[in-house]
């Protein structure tokens, strides 16, 4: 019987060009024979003998991953000013203002105010600045996926090596390998507890909104009181009204629309990867058994 060592092996030693011998067992045969792959791929143990073990073994060396996929966020769209107030005196007005409120979520169709509001009471009108809507975050995503290959290990009472596996035999009791051989360590359990944190978005930047509010002296916005006064982002306007109307209804549209940005969070893995049944066993590597 002969032992063959190859240089791969040797190098594996680093304190020292030496690898000490292996007595084979009683047989002439490995302890156990191992598999490691695809679950689907794997193949039955010889003779068919059911498996010892089989498992899962983490190809992570350096840790799962701690961030999920990137986040994304939609765009920060142009949302009209649903208010203008109403002031008695000229511009830039007093302190005593009426606010003109069409609801939240108005499109900018035409609004009749519950009560229209008389031509003493109106000297200017204060509008109000478009805004940017928050974005919307993208779904939460799953957490990367667990680096992972199956395992199965077979009594290794036979001396024929079986197709695709390699001769091993199992750990000490603290768990260490001869020097020479090869750990691997694998569970037979793995729980994947691990999830995504929600995706969230900054505030809104950026971006390009201007919004025409008119108001309008009858309910049905047919008459129109005051000419246009576009309205950007972050400014306010007033102008003085000198129409005999009341005012009574207000329109509004977006002359300019390019929408802001916001920016994403980062999402991160929370909890663990729970690890159970563990076992520990010696490959052989390169070493093998040449039996008459």
């Amino acid at each position: 019987m002969l032992l063959f060592v190859s240089a791969t092996t040797l190098l594996a030693c680093e304190d020292e060009w030496f690898v000490p011998l292996l007595p084979p067992p009683a047989d002439s045969a490995p302890v156990l024979w191992m598999w490691v792959g695809a679950e689907d791929d794997a193949p039955p143990c010889i003779d068919g003998q059911p498996p010892k073990w089989e498992g899962w073994m983490v190809d992570a060396p350096e840790g799962l991953p701690d961030t999920c996929d990137a986040c994304e966020c939609g765009p920060a769209a142009c949302e009209l000013p649903t208010t203008v107030m109403a002031n008695a005196m000229t511009c830039p007005g007093g302190s005593t203002s009426i606010a003109l409120d069409a609801g939240a979520g108005w499109d900018g169709t035409c609004a009749a105010l519950p009560s229209p509001v008389q031509p003493d009471d109106v000297a200017s009108i204060v509008y109000e600045p478009p805004t940017l809507s928050p974005c919307t975050p993208s779904a939460t995503p799953e957490p990367p996926p667990v680096p992972a290959r199956f395992v199965r290990v077979c009594a290794g009472n036979t001396a024929q090596e079986p197709p695709g596996f390699i001769p091993c035999m199992q750990a000490s009791s603290e768990g260490t390998c001869r020097r020479g051989l090869t750990r691997h360590e694998f569970f037979e359990q793995l729980i994947d507890n691990r999830a995504c944190a929600p995706c969230e978005c900054g505030p809104p930047a950026g971006g390009r909104c201007v919004a025409d509010v008119g108001l309008y002296g009858d309910s049905a916005c047919s008459d129109r009181m005051v000419t246009g006064l576009p309205v950007g982002l972050g400014e306010t306007a007033c102008a003085d009204v000198t129409s005999p109307l009341p005012l009574s209804a207000m329109r509004a549209t977006l002359v300019e629309e390019e929408p802001g940005a916001c920016s994403p969070s980062v999402a991160a893995v929370l909890g663990t990867l729970e690890r159970r049944e563990p076992h520990i066993v010696c490959s052989y590597s390169e070493i093998w058994w040449d039996t008459p």
